[in-house]
């Protein structure tokens, strides 16, 4: 089990230690804003002493958050995809996706740590590099003001006693008063440009040693990293297979439907030839609630579980038609028939199963699928109530239930409205 990357705080030890430092005076060179940084510096110190417990707070709940993302991928990692229904397979691809993605966040987050610490490294020895060349201009001026003081011999007096020109004399003690002004100045603006260069140094040092710190750190997470990405491809591949099978069947299952469709007209026409010369074959059925319509009854007494009309698959998230009308009920449960008609067809549809058709005239027939067994075949007379078979799950179907058509001319419509 993995753990966590833990990404460093801006404020490190060296800056803390360098903000506590007293202010002096500052001469041309490399500068920081060393009040405001002390100022931050106290502030983070007062805020984290604060909110201590609300900070652990914090972190009980990222390890928890961790911890419950590790049982997640485990379980991913685990499970048998091959073997495993399609809403787990689905599940577990949702779980290792949240968690991949999770990881690319570090894993980016990390990488941008490391720039920016690679950056500051960079930024800190070019300071390095321009405070040594302000220190080497330092020192050549020391250099000319100890000529100056040597030649001079440092004794403004004697200087003065020993020139035969007054006005020189002066001009040369005022020299000398200035060389011993400038000596000083020039050795505390050394003394804090070396400073400022061993702060430098600390600083590239610092941002180094953390930018391979997370580094080190990256390479773990990355190797988890890629383990996640190989049990989401696996478990990819495996739900894209099954859509592509569901996919096949759902075509499969309409080119079934188109030929029945086809049957079912060609029947009608048989049944119902056309009475006036050049006639296709079947009629147009009137509307539903018409008295020619009329007398329909519901084939079994159980409620409607699904209706007809665009439907997602839970789990693929595919749509398609549902033609008709599914009723829950147990297997064996007698089926009736709508409307007194003809039986069309009686046997094996296909993703249908055992399915009754049954013409009830002007182009109307029903549809009664996925039966247990059938009670009637094709070109009986039945009547209204007549049990023409059972329920069941035959064909397409994952459990005992009567899939209800109405169709007109051979293509399905909403039943809803022809029943009572």
């Amino acid at each position: 089990m993995t753990t966590a990357l833990q990404w460093p705080l801006v404020w490190s030890p060296w800056q803390r230690a360098e903000s506590d430092r007293r202010e002096r005076p500052r001469s041309a060179g490399p500068r920081r804003a060393r009040g405001v940084a002390a100022l931050a510096a106290f502030a983070l110190v007062v805020s984290g002493t604060v909110s201590v417990e609300a900070q652990d707070s914090i972190e009980d709940a990222r390890d928890e958050q961790e911890r419950v993302r590790e049982q997640k991928a485990e379980a991913a990692a685990e499970l048998d995809a091959a073997q495993a229904e399609d809403a787990e397979v689905a599940a577990a691809l949702r779980d290792i996706t949240d968690i991949v993605n999770a990881q690319q966040g570090e894993v980016d987050e990390a990488q941008r740590l490391i720039d920016d610490n690679r950056a500051a490294a960079a930024a800190a020895e070019a300071e390095v590099a321009a405070a040594l060349a302000e220190e080497e201009a330092m020192q050549e001026s020391l250099a000319t003001i100890a000529v100056a003081g040597f030649v001079s011999g440092g004794d403004e007096q004697a200087t003065f006693l020993s020139s035969s020109d007054p006005t020189e004399a002066l001009r040369q003690s005022s020299l000398l008063d200035q060389a011993n002004v400038d000596t000083v100045e020039v050795l505390e603006e050394l003394r804090i440009v070396q400073e400022d260069r061993l702060i430098a140094e600390a600083e590239a040092a610092a941002a180094v040693e953390e930018a391979e710190r997370i580094e080190e750190e990256l390479a773990v997470k990355l190797v988890d990293y890629e383990e996640q990405q190989g049990v989401q491809a696996v478990l990819k591949a495996e739900l894209e297979a099954r859509v592509a099978e569901w996919e096949a069947e759902v075509a499969d299952f309409e080119a079934e439907d188109d030929r029945l469709a086809a049957f079912i007209r060609t029947e009608e026409a048989k049944l119902n030839p056309p009475t006036t010369s050049g006639g296709g074959g079947g009629s147009t059925a009137p509307a539903p609630g018409t008295p020619s319509v009329s007398g329909f009854q519901w084939p079994i007494n159980a409620p409607v579980s699904s209706g007809f009309g665009y439907r997602v698959h839970p789990i693929f998230g595919t749509k398609r038609l549902h033609k008709g009308v599914d009723m829950g009920a147990g297997s064996g449960t007698p089926i009736a028939a709508a409307k007194d008609g003809t039986v069309l067809s009686a046997g094996w549809q296909g993703g249908y199963g055992n399915t009754v058709v049954i013409s009830h005239g002007d182009g109307i027939t029903t549809l009664y699928a996925h039966q247990s067994s059938i009670a009637v075949s094709a070109g009986q007379q039945v009547s209204r109530g007549d049990i023409i078979g059972y329920v069941g799950s035959t064909g397409w179907s994952t459990g005992p239930h009567l899939h209800f058509e109405v169709r007109v001319n051979g293509t399905p419509v909403d039943p809803m409205p022809y029943m009572p």
